[in-house]
C-alpha cells in the first residue's frame, strides 16, 4: 500500500511531512539541514552511521535519509520554533537528548526530535558547558518535563521555568556539580554528600 502510495504521490509520506515542515519553518530556512549520505566509501569493519557535528552529513550506504531534517537552532528561538510546529499542527515531541560535545569544544548540545510519522525533525540547541542555560518548552508541551529533569540532574542544564527539577535517577544527596553525562565525569571520584 505504501509503494502504491508513492508511486501515486511521487513522494512518500515522510518526505511530503518533511516538505510541508519546511514550508512550516521557512524562516529559519538557512539553519536547515538534510542530512545526505557521504561519498566517501566505507572499509571493512567501518560505522555506517557516523554523523560529523558541522553539517550531520551521515555516511550510508544507499540513497540516504529522505525522512530527516535537522535544523540549528539558537536558545532565544526555541520556543517560537517549536510553536511554530505546535501551530502549523505537525508531529509531536518524541524525546529530548543532551550530548556533552567535550571540554575543548567548550558546548554542550541540546537535541529536541519531532516526528510525523516516519518524519523526524531534530531541533540541535547549543549552549555554552559553562553558561548551559535554555528555556523550558513544558509551557507548550507539558510531558517534556520529564526529559528537562533529566538534562538538568545528568548534565547541569539550567531550565529557566521548568516546572519540576526534582532527581530522577540519582539520590537526593548526589554531589552538587557531579553530572554523569559530562565528558570529564569520573564515577570512581564521586560520593554522597555528607
Amino acid at each position: 500500500m505504501l509503494s502504491e502510495f508513492k508511486e501515486k504521490s511521487g513522494q512518500s509520506q515522510a518526505e511530503q511531512a518533511l516538505n510541508r515542515v519546511e514550508q512550516l519553518l521557512e524562516t529559519w530556512r538557512e539553519k536547515l539541514n538534510k542530512p545526505q549520505p557521504s561519498e566517501k566509501t566505507l572499509v571493512s569493519g567501518e560505522n555506517p552511521l557516523i554523523f560529523p557535528y558541522a553539517k550531520r552529513r551521515i555516511m550510508l550506504t544507499g540513497n540516504g535519509r529522505p525522512d530527516v531534517l535537522d535544523i540549528s537552532v539558537h536558545p532565544d528561538e526555541l520556543l517560537e520554533v517549536v510553536q511554530t510546529l505546535l501551530d502549523g499542527d505537525w508531529g509531536y515531541l518524541i524525546t529530548i537528548t543532551g550530548l556533552d560535545l567535550g571540554p575543548e569544544a567548550g558546548e554542550i548540545e541540546i537535541l529536541y526530535h519531532f516526528a510525523e510519522g516516519a518524519a523526524v525533525v531534530t531541533l540541535s540547541v547549543k549552549v555554552g558547558r559553562e553558561t548551559a542555560v535554555i528555556p523550558s518548552i513544558c509551557s507548550l508541551i507539558p510531558s517534556a518535563s520529564f526529559f528537562e529533569r533529566e538534562l538538568v540532574e545528568m548534565l547541569g542544564i539550567t531550565i529557566l521555568n521548568t516546572p519540576n527539577t526534582n532527581h530522577l535517577f540519582l539520590p537526593d544527596d548526589w554531589p552538587a556539580g557531579a553530572y554523569p553525562l559530562r565528558k570529564e565525569f569520573n564515577p570512581e571520584n564521586q560520593q554522597a554528600a555528607p
